[in-house]
C-alpha cells in the first residue's frame, strides 16, 4: 500500500509526499504538487523533486507558466474580439472559433486536416476575401500534395498524393467552416461550391473488372502472405456491401445454414441480409475456424495488435473490434498500382482498380445475369436510377440500326 501526506506550512500547502505504508519510519519515496491547469481542472502530478523545496519551485514555475498561458489567451481573445468588430477575421481566427463550438468524435482529425492542408495556403487571408478560385487552387495544390502514410512525421519524397477522397474530405469540411461562419455573421456567402471545385460526373460508373482481371487478382502471390486482404476483396465481392459495412461484419451477422451475412445500414440506407456464394461461406469458416473467433469477434480484427497482445485479456478485448479500413486500403492500393493501375494518374477515378471496383463489378455482374432490379436489390440502392448510374452497362448495349 501507498500513502500521502500534506506537508505542513502555507507555502507548502499544495505539495504532498508520497510513502510506502508498509514502512515503519515512513519515509518519503517521492513528491506530488497539486494545481489547477488551464481549463481550472484540478491536477495532482509526481515531480522530479529530491526535497519539499525543489518541490515547492517546480510548483511555482508550473503556476507561473499557466498564468503565463491565461495572459496569452486573453490577449488572443481581446485581438480575436477587435478583429470580429472590424470585421477583419482571418480563416485561421474563424477555425480559432468554430473548432470549439464542435462536439463530434471526429472534431479533432477533421481540425488536425484543416491546419495541416487548409491553414498554410487560406489560414492568413481574410475570410471576407476568400472566392471559388482561391478555393479551386487549394484543391489542385492538395492533388499533388505527397501523403503521410501511417505514423510518418513528413511524407516520403517518393509517396503518392493525397487520396482524392480525402481532398473532397478537406473541401467539404471547409465548407461546412464557411456554413458556420455565415450563420455567425462573419462572413455573406459560402465561396466552397463543391460541384465547380471538384469535378464528378455522377454518370461515371467507374472502372469494371472482366473475368479475366478478376482471376488474375484472386490468384495474386501477395494474398499468400496478406490472405486477409484476399478475405476482405472477396467479402465485398459477394456481398456488394461498401467496404466499411465489410468491416464491420462479425462472427453473429454470418448465418451459414441460410447463407446470408447482415450489412449493417449505410448513409440513409437500412441494414440489410446479403445472400452469398458456397464460396465465400467457406472461406469465412475456414478463417474463423483458424482465428478461433467466437460469436461478437469481427472477422477483420487488428490483426498486428493482436500478435502484440501479452494477456489472454487484451486478445480477447482486440478480437472485439474492428480493425480500420484506411489500414487496408492502403495495402491494396499498392497491389493495385502494379497489377492493375500502370501510368494511370489517382484522380482517373473511371479507369483505376480500387476496392470500390468489387461492388462495381459484382453489381455489373447480377445485372448482366438477372437484371436492373436484382442489381438494385444486390446494391441495397433505394432507386434504380442510382443503380444505373452505378453499373458499367456499356458493353450490354448493342448497335441497333433503327433505320431513320
Amino acid at each position: 500500500m501507498m500513502g500521502f501526506r500534506k506537508l505542513k506550512g502555507k507555502k507548502y500547502n499544495s505539495i504532498y509526499e508520497y510513502f510506502k505504508d508498509s514502512d515503519k519510519d515512513k519515509r518519503t519515496i517521492a513528491y506530488y504538487i497539486q494545481y489547477r491547469d488551464i481549463d481550472n481542472n484540478p491536477k495532482k502530478i509526481k515531480c522530479d523533486a529530491r526535497n519539499k523545496d525543489e518541490a515547492l519551485k517546480i510548483l511555482n514555475d508550473k503556476k507561473a507558466e499557466i498564468a503565463k498561458d491565461r495572459i496569452a489567451i486573453q490577449k488572443d481573445a481581446s485581438l480575436l474580439h477587435q478583429k470580429v468588430m472590424n470585421n477583419n477575421l482571418t480563416l485561421e481566427d474563424v477555425a480559432k472559433l468554430y473548432f470549439p463550438t464542435k462536439t463530434a468524435k471526429t472534431v479533432d482529425m477533421i481540425s488536425s486536416g484543416f491546419y495541416s492542408h487548409i491553414n498554410p495556403t487560406l489560414g492568413s487571408l481574410k475570410i471576407s476575401k476568400i472566392k471559388t478560385d482561391d478555393i479551386k487552387k487549394l484543391s489542385e495544390e492538395l492533388k499533388k500534395k505527397p501523403a503521410k502514410r501511417g505514423a510518418q512525421s513528413k511524407a516520403k519524397s517518393d509517396a503518392s498524393p493525397l487520396n482524392p477522397r480525402t481532398v473532397k474530405k478537406q473541401i467539404s469540411n471547409l465548407r461546412a467552416l464557411f456554413n458556420w461562419a455565415i450563420k455567425e455573421g462573419y462572413v455573406d456567402k459560402n465561396p466552397v461550391v463543391i460541384k465547380d471545385i471538384i469535378k464528378v460526373d455522377n454518370n461515371e460508373p467507374g472502372r469494371v473488372m472482366s473475368d479475366d482481371e478478376l482471376e488474375k487478382l484472386w490468384n495474386l502471390d501477395e494474398f499468400i502472405l496478406k490472405p486477409r486482404l484476399l478475405l476482405f476483396l472477396k467479402a465485398c465481392y459477394h456481398t456488394g456491401a461498401r467496404p466499411s459495412a465489410v468491416m464491420d461484419i462479425r462472427v453473429k451477422h454470418i448465418n451459414f445454414d441460410k447463407g446470408i451475412v447482415h450489412i449493417k445500414a449505410m448513409k440513409q440506407g437500412k441494414p440489410y441480409e446479403a445472400r452469398v456464394s458456397k464460396e465465400l461461406l467457406d472461406v469465412l469458416k475456414s478463417w474463423i475456424s483458424e482465428h478461433e473467433l467466437v460469436h461478437d469477434n469481427f472477422i477483420f480484427y487488428p490483426l498486428q495488435l493482436y500478435k502484440k497482445a501479452t494477456t489472454d485479456k487484451e486478445r480477447i478485448a482486440i478480437k472485439n473490434r474492428s480493425t480500420r479500413y484506411q489500414g487496408y486500403a492502403e495495402l491494396l492500393r499498392k497491389i493495385f498500382d502494379i497489377h492493375f493501375n500502370q501510368n494511370i494518374g489517382p484522380y482517373d477515378l473511371a479507369y483505376r482498380v480500387t476496392v470500390y471496383t468489387m461492388r462495381r463489378t459484382a453489381a455489373t455482374n447480377v445485372y448482366k445475369r438477372l437484371g436492373i432490379v436484382h442489381a438494385k436489390r444486390f446494391l441495397n440502392h433505394t432507386e434504380i436510377d442510382t443503380t444505373m448510374k452505378y453499373l458499367n452497362i456499356d458493353d450490354d448495349m448493342e448497335l441497333v440500326d433503327y433505320g431513320l
